[in-house]
């Protein structure tokens, strides 16, 4: 079965669903003239916008590599999730610039039992469908499906908040609490959105995920045989679900080519096995060195220039280094 057709489906049914709901919060905003309302239906266009550009993203990011794009499409949901987190920004700049001037003047509000009943059913919907959203993004690996499962959870607590301020609009018959409401959801979704941003930032910009690195090296060390010596400019890059790693190892030096590349077919496919990721391993292959002997362990070799110490588990300092054994300039 194609891996892509479930976060197709589940793209598919949050934008329907960010459709229906858009809908029926400017339904409750018609009914109550609430600026708290008001600024849920606002986020709810925003989802509608998101949902149908993650529908697009997830179609293009599970295309397979082609020559122009060697390394795949899975970049574009971190751009994804990127536009998602920016929207969200916009819409709390929007949600502010529409309340703050309200707060001066408010206005009587109408119907509030029935709009909160109509925000409840939404709200809850928007709950169940951001849960699914995010254990379909974890289940295969989709930045761009965890993303929009948190804008929505984000959009269901925009709502309670909502609620509750009508709620007290209701009991105490204060009219302002419901434009300083809608400020107060504006500031609780900018900083999700701002989150979003800065966590696509890092993925467009390739930086370095130390979790993922502990992970590889703790692969490594699983997998560690004699002959495999001083692992090191350990790399590693994700487009979408997908991890491209680039890493330096030391073979024997009088092992043979085949005996190089049996080993080499080895670690690849065990180290991804073992770290249980989609992705492909680029290894570089150098000849060991004298410095190298005492922390071989391969008790056959007959050029061992020195004797061997207890191995030591490899660690990500170590495997991430440009090169073994870096000599220090010493101050003059």
């Amino acid at each position: 079965m194609d891996k892509s057709i479930p976060l197709r489906q589940a793209a598919f049914i949050a934008f329907i669903i960010s459709l229906l709901l858009l809908a029926t919060k400017f339904v409750a905003f018609y009914l109550t003239g609430s600026k708290a309302v008001l600024s849920d239906a606002i986020e709810s266009i925003i989802n509608v916008v998101t949902g149908f550009f993650l529908v697009v993203s997830i179609r293009v990011s599970t295309r397979p590599v082609d020559a122009n794009h060697p390394y795949g499409h899975g970049k574009i949901e971190a751009f994804s999730a990127g536009f998602e987190g920016g929207l969200i920004v916009l819409a709390g700049i929007m949600i502010l610039v529409e309340s703050i001037p309200a707060f001066f003047t408010p206005r009587p509000l109408q119907d509030l039992g029935l709009g909160m009943l109509i925000l409840l059913a939404a709200g809850v919907v928007n709950m169940l469908t951001g849960l699914y959203l995010l254990h379909s993004g974890k289940k295969h690996k989709s930045e761009a499906l965890v993303a929009d499962g948190k804008h929505l959870l984000a959009d269901f607590y925009t709502s309670a908040g909502v609620i509750i301020g009508l709620l007290l609009v209701r009991l105490t018959g204060w009219a302002w609490l419901d434009p300083l409401v809608a400020c107060l959801v504006a500031v609780n979704i900018l900083f999700p959105g701002f989150r979003l941003v800065r966590g696509s930032s890092k993925n467009l910009m390739n930086e370095a995920d130390p979790d993922f690195l502990q992970r590889l090296v703790g692969g490594l060390n699983a997998i560690r045989k004699p002959g495999w010596l001083i692992p090191h400019d350990l790399r590693s890059i994700r487009s979408g679900r997908y991890h491209h790693v680039d890493l330096h190892i030391s073979f024997p030096r009088y092992w043979s080519l085949d005996q190089v590349h049996d080993a080499e077919e080895e670690l690849t496919k065990a180290l991804l096995d073992t770290v249980g990721e989609d992705g492909d391993i680029m290894l570089h292959t150098d000849p060991c060195k004298d410095e190298y002997c005492r922390y071989c362990d391969m008790d056959s070799c007959a050029i061992r220039a020195a004797a061997h110490e207890k191995s030591k588990a490899w660690t990500v300092r170590q495997v991430t280094a440009p090169r073994p054994f870096k000599r220090r300039k010493t101050k003059k």
